[in-house]
């Protein structure tokens, strides 16, 4: 009987171990709810005229390229203003020896005479700066941590190799250069030396009905190899296979505003797991597709208000999910923050990977009380009510187990596990009393074949003598 319970109890026990929980989702959509700005047209610090693309450095600073301005504005992360590039400003003569002074000098004369409507921005795998210059159709390499230039690649033409009005750059991850021409109407695709490596031509149907190519603005290497560009004559993102020249995919194609359609796309950028963002410059807001090239979301309104954008340009996204935008039409960068409640999602998921339940719920509790609907914080809280119902029910606290189990119907009221889970708590909070019942049935029925045995005896008995 001893060992009829125990494996009750394992059968029990193995029975809630594998019965399923809700799983804890890796990654939510991006949610925008603060917004700050920071600049104003202008030629000083922090002013701008039409800013174009932008970075982030890998110690967070901010590098935009400050196009009417013809130079670069270097911000910390939160957007406070730090230097030029071109540093103008007077040099400390003290600093340097003749010769590194003569030096510096010659670099930055080079340099200045170079900056001419700076354009497209990149970090190639070293942290050097790679910068697009539409007058000067040249590629210049700066050194980010000192503004020096290191380097140029590329000559104005129309040959391989050559520039003419390069707008948006890229650089893989094993240091292939992607340069958007507009007026080549092409897309080059460079080695480390400015060696053509392959030439990217889209082509459409003019209003004569004849194909002709199409000049593309932005590029993005996306992490699997792919080379995403926009063409915003033809209101369109297309995914090229760089080493075949193929089409993957195509976005847009349609002037409008409506899901599926964009209108003047300029640059991209990667959001969240796959996801990629277009700044759909004429409609004044950023789309979010995804990364086989359907409509996700989208970001922002027209205005100059918080979270409003005029024409928005180059955008990166920062490991605490802020967006950083070049809001070009108020001159200004905006910063698109997440919310209290995402950033408080963000850190009970944390929690919820170590199993820290106990710390996570309250924060849960907190969530739904600002946001009742939020179908992550029900999903999370569903989590943690298994977690404390299983705990209870192992240490045989039954009535608080049944407790967090009831609950959960509150946030999943179709949950097909919660039956099963009240069955097993009936059945282990009235074992002793089945056990009894089991043993009392037993008993019963040994003991009526007892009697039937006895009454067989007796009875063969009472024959026996009646013969005799």
């Amino acid at each position: 009987m001893r060992n009829s319970l125990f494996s009750f109890k394992l059968l029990l026990f193995l029975l809630l171990s594998v019965l399923p929980t809700c799983s804890i989702a890796a990654e939510t959509s991006l949610d925008f709810s603060v917004f700050n700005s920071k600049g104003f047209e202008g030629k000083g610090a922090l002013e701008f005229g039409s800013p174009e693309d932008l970075v982030l450095t890998s110690s967070g600073q901010i590098i935009v390229a400050d196009y009417r301005n013809n130079r670069l504005q270097v911000l910390s992360s939160d957007g406070e203003f730090i230097g030029f590039v071109p540093n103008i400003a007077k040099i400390d003569e003290s600093k340097f020896d003749a010769a590194a002074l003569e030096a510096r000098k010659k670099n930055l004369e080079e340099l200045t005479a170079l900056f001419k409507k700076p354009t497209g921005l990149a970090l190639n795998p070293q942290g050097l700066l790679y910068v697009t210059l539409y007058e000067s159709d040249k590629i210049a390499i700066v050194d980010p941590r000192n503004g020096a230039l290191t380097g140029t690649l590329c000559k104005s033409g129309k040959g391989q190799g050559e520039l003419y009005g390069p707008m948006d750059i890229d650089v893989s991850f094993d240091g292939r250069i992607a340069v958007a021409e507009f007026r080549n109407r092409r897309v080059q695709i460079l080695n480390d030396e400015g060696k053509c490596l392959k030439e990217l031509i889209y082509q459409e149907e003019n209003k004569k009905g004849v194909l002709s190519a199409v000049a593309p603005r932005g590029v993005h290497w996306t992490p699997d190899g792919k080379l995403v560009v926009s063409y915003p004559l033809f209101h369109q993102v297309i995914c090229w296979d760089p080493i075949e020249g193929n089409v993957i995919w195509r976005y847009g194609g349609v002037k409008g505003n409506d899901k599926g359609m964009l209108n003047n796309p300029s640059f991209i950028t990667s959001a969240l797991g796959n996801n990629l963002l277009i700044a759909d410059s004429l409609n004044h807001r950023i789309v979010e597709i995804t990364g086989d090239g359907k409509y996700y979301d989208h970001h922002g309104r027209r205005g100059s208000r918080p979270g409003a954008l005029l024409s928005p340009r180059g955008m990166a996204l920062n490991r605490e999910e802020v967006l950083v935008i070049s809001d070009q039409g108020n001159n200004r960068i905006h910063f698109f923050q997440p919310g209290q409640t995402t950033l408080m999602l963000r850190e009970v998921k944390q929690m919820a990977l170590k199993d820290d339940w106990d710390s996570a719920a309250p924060r849960i509790e907190q969530i739904l009380y600002l946001q009742p609907n939020n179908t992550d914080a029900h999903e999370l809280m569903v989590n943690a009510l298994y977690y404390f119902g299983n705990r209870s029910f192992n240490a045989r606290d039954y009535d608080k187990a049944e407790e967090f189990y009831r609950r959960i119907l509150r946030y999943r009221p179709e949950d097909p596990t919660i039956p099963k889970k009240l069955d097993a708590i009936f059945w282990a909070a009235n074992q002793s009393l089945i056990a009894s019942i089991i043993f009392g049935i037993i008993a019963t029925i040994a003991g009526l074949i007892l009697i039937w045995v006895l009454k067989i005896l007796v009875s063969r008995f009472i024959f026996t003598q009646s013969q005799e």
